[in-house]
């Protein structure tokens, strides 16, 4: 297994305010950008944060290996001609593809979750439509497209069949289907397998609450992610997207850093 490590930019400490400098000195490799909201107007959208972003990538050695766009949570991906959301939900992912375009980063991935889960046969169709036009458009520019979901095995080969195209990937994440639904999430990542971009989220959890158990100590199975991940060889990103600031893991220590610290060990200690 040849793996690069990476944390999502909204999950360092203090919100992510100077994550490049604290992520280098973290000793990892990279660091996902988040797109950011409509609400606030999607910042990495203006070229004054890029180019500050891409001064830090400089400055520090980090690779940004993917641009998320978690906004799906309040904006459905979804959104059906002649709704308010519609032309947001098509400007915010064009805006994302040409904000990864200039930072020369390799891979936008939507997360389809809340407002954007797939929970209709009608769903399924126009987000993968939505797809389509995503992903035509970021192959002009040489760009991957990706999707991160909590629906059945079926329902994302089905989506999968339906975008056909080769810049489309799903988008694994070693907690979610663990805990907020009742499928095996060892059973997807076997089967979806070859499927996946080659970057994927590690986090733990239990149960209804999420993203908030440092690696190994929660009931998602992680080190059997991780013993699947080297029977395949795995090459890519492993990018840790725990939530140290958030109840109950900012009980462990009063100074949330080395919560990041002690996940980050347990990461090299399991790839190791």
């Amino acid at each position: 297994m040849d793996v690069k490590l990476g944390i999502c930019n909204f999950c360092v400490p203090g919100t992510g305010v100077f994550a490049p400098e604290i992520v280098s000195g973290m000793g990892l490799d990279g660091m996902s950008v988040e797109f950011g909201s409509y609400e606030h107007g999607w910042p990495l959208s203006q070229r004054k944060i890029q180019d500050l972003y891409l001064e830090a990538q400089q400055k520090y050695g980090l690779e940004y290996p993917n641009i998320g766009v978690s906004d799906g949570d309040n904006v459905p991906f979804h959104a059906r001609k002649g709704t308010k959301w519609d032309p947001v939900v098509e400007e915010e992912g064009r805006r994302a593809i040409d904000a990864a375009d200039y930072m020369k980063i390799p891979l936008v991935f939507f997360s389809n979750f809340n407002a954007s889960e797939i929970k209709s046969d009608e769903d399924l169709e126009v987000t993968a439509q939505r797809y389509q036009r995503f992903c035509d458009y970021a192959g002009e520019k040489g760009i991957a497209i990706g999707c991160e979901n909590p629906n059945t095995i079926a329902v994302q080969k089905d989506l999968i069949r339906l975008v056909d195209r080769k810049n489309f990937y799903l988008f694994f994440d070693s907690c979610n289907h663990a805990c907020l639904t009742d499928i095996d999430v060892h059973q997807v990542l076997r089967t979806l397998y070859p499927y996946y971009y080659p970057q994927m989220h590690v986090k733990d959890g239990v149960k209804g609450c999420n993203a908030q158990y440092v690696l190994g100590t929660g009931t998602t199975g992680f080190a059997e992610t991780i013993s699947f991940l080297k029977e395949q060889n795995y090459r890519g990103w492993l990018i840790l997207e725990n939530l140290y600031e958030l109840m109950p893991m900012r009980q462990l220590n009063e100074n949330y850093f080395e919560i990041m610290r002690q996940d980050i060990e347990a990461l090299k200690a399991a790839v190791r």
